[in-house]
């Protein structure tokens, strides 16, 4: 099996780490199309949220340039299906997802003494990254969206819960998955090792 060279050009870490979470959020989020169920009842979808589980993911192993790529695909995405909106609202909205997630993800890691090739990223630690992560993330986007738009605070608690719910269990899906490859696989234990090791960026 192929493995990174030795040495990566920093030109080409950088795209990584913004260009493949790109990728992926977009890709999860029409994972959906593939299951008729889903699309015949999309508010179902929003109790497994991939997408969520996908930029927790993306920070975890390429760092706060990951959330660069995750803001850029949420700016995106927003404009596409909502262009009624003005640009700089989405972006806002997007700028302030990404710094929360960053944020959540590197201090939850660093409270639970978790090391940088998340080579021992246990269960619970799985359990407590994608709870503080949906809670952050959930109460966080709500307050955004409903001051930008002058919505009252009454439904303020339900809309943040379901975005939390949604976001835990996708976190939940992909990071547990993560966990448990990680352990399971040296040569992606190198991977994340060499990445880490011949950039900081």
């Amino acid at each position: 099996m192929p493995i990174l060279p030795r040495k990566i050009p920093p030109s080409l870490i950088i795209l990584q780490k913004i260009g493949l979470p790109f990728c992926l959020y977009f890709l999860t989020l029409y994972i959906v199309k593939a299951f008729p169920f889903l699309v015949n009842h999309p508010e179902l979808s929003y109790f497994v949220y991939l997408p969520a589980g996908i930029k927790v993911l993306s920070v975890l192993i390429f760092g706060w340039m990951a959330a660069i790529g995750v803001g850029l695909a949420v700016f995106i995405r927003l404009i596409i299906f909502q262009p009624e909106q003005p640009w700089f609202m989405w972006f806002i909205v997007a700028l302030i997802g990404s710094v929360v997630l960053v944020l959540v993800v590197n201090l939850t890691l660093k409270g639970l003494g978790v090391a940088k090739d998340l080579h021992n990223l246990k269960y619970r630690d799985v359990v407590t990254l994608a709870l503080f992560a949906s809670i952050a993330h959930g109460f966080s986007y709500t307050y955004v969206i409903f001051a930008i738009h002058n919505y009252a605070f009454d439904n303020f608690m339900r809309e943040s819960m379901i975005i939390v719910m949604g976001g835990f269990f996708g976190n939940m899906l992909v990071i547990g998955l993560l966990t448990y490859f990680i352990q399971h696989s040296q040569w992606l234990q190198r991977q994340i090792q060499r990445l880490n090791k011949n950039s900081d960026v």
